[in-house]
Parts: C-alpha cells; sequence; structure tokens
C-alpha cells in the first residue's frame, strides 16, 4: 500500500524541511556573514515540546549546530584560490505564525583575503538534488561588481552589480561546484 506524502508526513515525528534562504553579506575586509534559515512543517509540534524544556531544546540546538558544522567541515570554500573554514557562530529557533511552521536560523562566518581588481569565490560540495525550493543572496559592498557566477538554478545580478540572487526549485540537481567572479575597486 503506497502512502500519499501528505499522510507519510504526518506519521513523522520529526519536523520536515520545506523552503530555505541563504543571505551572504561580504564585507569590504573579505569577511561573509552567512545567515541561512530552515523552514519546517512540523505538525507534531516537535519544536513546540522543546519549549517547554531549556535544557532540551539547548540540546537539540547545540546537536544541529554541531551537524550544520560537520556539512560546512565537508565543503571546500576559497577566496582568491586559499582554502577558508566556515564556522557556526550560533543558532535559534522561530515560529513563522504558528507551531506548525518553525525555522531554524544558523548564523555562519567566513573570511578570505580580498584584492583591488577580480576575485573569485569558490565553493566545492556533494552534488544533491534540491528536496525543497530555495533562495541565495549574495550582497556584495557598494562598488564592488559582479562579473559572474556559476550556480544551479535561476539568478540575476541587481542594484548596482553587486547583489545576486538565486533561485533553485525542489528537483534541481545541485552541487559539485560554484563560484563568484567579482571586481573590487
Amino acid at each position: 500500500m503506497l502512502l500519499n506524502l501528505n499522510a507519510f508526513l504526518s506519521l513523522m515525528s520529526e519536523p520536515v524541511p520545506i523552503h530555505a534562504e541563504g543571505i551572504f553579506t561580504m564585507g569590504i575586509d573579505g569577511g561573509v556573514w552567512e545567515n541561512l534559515i530552515f523552514e519546517y512543517l512540523d505538525e507534531n509540534h516537535y519544536y513546540r515540546g522543546l519549549l517547554r524544556n531549556r535544557e532540551g531544546l539547548l540540546n537539540e540546538l547545540r546537536t544541529v549546530m554541531r551537524n550544520m558544522q560537520g556539512f560546512l567541515d565537508e565543503e571546500t570554500i576559497k577566496i582568491n584560490g586559499e582554502a577558508v573554514r566556515a564556522r557556526v557562530i550560533d543558532v535559534s529557533l522561530g515560529f513563522r505564525g504558528s507551531f506548525d511552521r518553525p525555522y531554524l536560523e544558523f548564523y555562519i562566518y567566513f573570511k578570505g583575503n580580498l584584492r583591488r581588481g577580480v576575485n573569485r569565490y569558490e565553493n566545492y560540495y556533494e552534488e544533491e538534488v534540491a528536496e525543497y525550493d530555495y533562495e541565495i543572496v549574495w550582497l556584495f559592498p557598494p562598488g564592488f561588481r559582479i562579473i559572474e557566477y556559476e550556480f544551479a538554478g535561476e539568478g540575476s545580478v541587481m542594484g548596482g552589480g553587486n547583489i545576486l540572487r538565486l533561485i533553485v526549485r525542489k528537483g534541481l540537481k545541485v552541487g559539485n561546484y560554484e563560484s563568484i567572479i567579482f571586481e573590487v575597486p
């Protein structure tokens, strides 16, 4: 007997990711703050239940923080050919309108050395199929200019040429390599 997806999801005790958004903000010093938000469907109120137990909530947040750091450690991030390490600085839990819609928000930081002229950000990671829609925005300082980019999904350069917006749809093959070539004045 086959279960439809909604019936299957309602049987699960763990929240199911349904959307993600990442905002990368690069500073003029080459530091990048990544704000990464995962939204979930949580009909069984797993995360709401954790709110009643402070120690349980803190343990859960420590666990998801370690897990995220593990995923980041499997990636190779380079700025101008030099490997840099992304670190999870913190994570928080919130809700969008109801306890059925929790989200986890990660604060991640990495830093590379920039130079005047052409610079390159690269990220190598395991290829996979997107399990949910997600969006990525890269914000570069005023005066920086995006020259070219390589990502899965639909992208567009906006603003004065220093904002990159990417949209990835569920089911798209992603990963292995992404890059942004940008100019620093």
